[in-house]
């Protein structure tokens, strides 16, 4: 009986771990930032990489990359920069919530942490 009990204290406990993380993740936004606060190697970078784009927002990645907001062709995307410019990747939105999702594929390793969506 007493294992019964465990099992279903501890199945409890997982559920619910589980869900708060989700909902957690889901709450995790990086904050926007102005144009100013950007460190001037990433926005050059982004200017070489997408030549007469004018980004709409910038939002901060945990203080260790840049996310830059931007329309080509009326397709919305994010392209995701570390602090010393080097591109990382590019997600393009799917959807109409501001859920992006990864284009590039090859943009190296993505910074983790809180997520850079535009919810327009």
């Amino acid at each position: 009986m007493k294992k019964l009990f465990a099992m279903i204290v501890a199945g409890t406990i997982l559920f619910f771990s589980c869900n708060k993380e989700g909902k957690d993740k889901a709450e995790t936004l990086c904050p926007v930032v102005a144009a100013n606060l950007v460190p001037q190697v990433v926005k050059d970078s982004f200017a070489v990489r997408y030549p007469a784009t004018t980004v709409a927002k910038w939002f901060n990645k945990d203080n260790v990359a840049f996310c830059a907001f931007f329309t080509i062709s009326n397709v919305e995307k994010l392209a995701e920069f570390a602090n010393n410019g080097t591109f990382i990747k590019e997600d393009i939105e799917m959807d109409h919530d501001g859920e992006q999702e990864d284009s590039t594929g090859t943009g190296g390793k993505p910074i983790t942490g809180c997520e850079c969506e535009t919810h327009e």
